[in-house]
């Protein structure tokens, strides 16, 4: 599951295609010292990440401070290996390293001008808090940068340790080694091999990386910024670019907004929990959508052709919009499938292949032209998911994640949905559950008690607040439907 706890460095070092060809300049920098770190230096403005490089979006705040101040108390931080290419200093290990220093010195941790521009103004909210987060905690354990800027030539009013602190950054440098490659496949290469070896790329992301140019990885990559950030798309004609950035701000949109808060105090939630950092689950969901298979082992990656013009990756991304339409949205054919209900643990965690798994469900129903039958059966279908969610985390548990469970989960919605169009109860559906081959281990496997989690502070965690806040309101929810005997859609109680 991806990390929401980690800082997005990712604009301030920019992506360019290994092989575009610039006019050589000057010799190679071996060392780099604070003064080259300023956005305004010839270095930085040469500095390029690969263009199939992963997301700088990998350290905690806590990560970058720590990186911070090895470097301001003269530690030892390991050297950088640089590939130049003309004009361009292309990053082929440490950026991470060379983007919390150059965040530090110019006070942007993915939140200020040139984060801002780079996303084209938009930026998550837990971009910008996580961004805030580390920023307080620098300038708490280590100050800003400006304030050692503006200490020259002021040593008697700087205390002991900021003054050490000066006399490091004057003298500290980070190594830079070079990579010797004569052409680009040869310095990709490199990368694969340097980063595979020190921080193992997930077979996921290795996908995502070895396709890039690929329609499935350019959708996904573009998707999960809402048609900003880096443009994997930029070489296509500009009616293909629009259309690509219009598909995806909606996608996005319709997913991941309103913005997903912790602890859970609202029933309105994202339907697809965060959407920060969650490139990995936008890139099964374009695969599912366009029933590109799994390769066949970890370690292999799609063999799906270079999409040339842009048209394939339009198509991908209408497929998922199409898909996303039919479960949320005011569009005339949405569904609008409650994520409390499908997607969302009783802890308030988003289940990815909850999410599939119903898309599935709906998509096969849609294709049947069975959906008006499927609303006739939706609320006692709807109230039996809520009362037995743990059964979804006990089928991801006995099967395990994604793909996995995915085929599962989704005969266990249709069980029950048959069940309840045949008119059974809760208990008779139970029943029928528990005598079944396949899903008798739900019952010998449910827990029998939820327990508090404190996270042994002594304080209830932010899961543990979730869970007591949805069960209070799925709780007022049907209730109200006893009453009313109407809507199956729990209420926005935020209003």
């Amino acid at each position: 599951m991806a990390t929401t706890n980690v800082v997005n460095l990712d604009a301030l070092i920019p992506r360019e295609d290994m092989g575009t060809a610039t006019e050589t300049v000057g010799s190679k920098q071996d060392r780099i010292d604070i003064h080259h770190l300023l956005h305004s230096s010839f270095f930085v403005g040469a500095l390029r990440k690969p263009d199939f490089q992963r997301e700088t979006a990998r350290w905690t705040p806590e990560k970058v401070v720590d990186l911070v101040r090895a470097f301001v108390d003269g530690d030892l931080i390991p050297a950088v290996i640089l590939w130049q290419r003309g004009s361009n200093i292309f990053v082929i290990d440490g950026a991470h390293r060379l983007s919390a220093l150059i965040a530090w010195v110019n006070d942007d941790y993915g939140d200020r001008f040139r984060s801002r521009e780079y996303f084209g103004g938009r930026v998550p909210d837990e971009q910008v808090t996580i961004a805030e987060r580390t920023r307080k905690l620098m300038n708490a354990q280590i100050g800003p940068y400006g304030q050692y800027a503006g200490s020259k030539g002021a040593p008697l009013t700087m205390g002991d340790d900021m003054q050490r602190r000066m006399g490091n950054l004057a003298a500290n440098a980070i190594v830079a080694q070079w990579v010797n490659a004569v052409n680009e496949k040869a310095a990709e290469d490199s990368f694969f091999k340097i980063n595979q070896a020190a921080t193992p790329i997930d077979p996921t992301e290795r996908r995502i990386l070895k396709s890039r140019d690929a329609p499935n990885a350019i959708a996904a990559r573009a998707i999960v910024r809402g048609g900003t950030g880096h443009k994997y798309w930029k070489d296509y004609s500009g009616a293909a670019k629009l259309v690509i950035e219009t598909l995806s701000k909606e996608i996005f949109s319709a997913l991941y907004e309103p913005p997903l808060e912790e602890p859970l105090k609202t029933l309105d939630l994202p339907v697809a929990g965060h959407g920060y950092n969650a490139l990995a689950f936008i890139f099964d969901l374009v695969n599912w959508a366009n029933n590109v298979p799994e390769p066949n082992r970890a370690k292999d990656f799609d063999t799906l052709p270079k999409d040339e013009d842009g048209s394939t990756t339009i198509r991908y991304l209408e497929s998922v919009r199409d898909i996303v339409r039919l479960m949320t949205g005011q569009h005339p054919g949405s569904i609008g499938v409650h994520p409390v209900v499908y997607f969302y643990t009783r802890g308030g965690e988003f289940q990815p292949t909850a999410f599939l798994a119903t898309a599935q469900l709906l998509k096969e129903l849609e294709a049947g032209k069975v959906l008006k039958r499927f609303t006739k059966a939706r609320k006692e279908f709807e109230e039996f998911l809520v009362a037995h969610k743990e059964f979804i985390t006990l089928i991801t548990k006995r099967t395990g994640g994604g793909q996995k469970s995915l085929n599962r989960m989704v005969r266990y919605l249709q069980f029950v949905l048959d069940c309840v169009k045949e008119g059974k109860s809760d208990s008779a559906i139970a029943e029928a559950l528990h005598k079944s081959e396949e899903f008798g281990f739900l019952y010998s496997e449910r827990p029998t008690a939820r327990r508090l989690d404190t996270g042994g502070s002594g304080a209830f965690s932010r899961r543990t607040k979730s869970a007591s806040f949805l069960d209070a309101a799925i709780a007022s929810w049907i209730e109200g439907l006893a009453r009313a005997g109407s809507s199956s859609v729990p209420p926005d109680n935020s209003r």
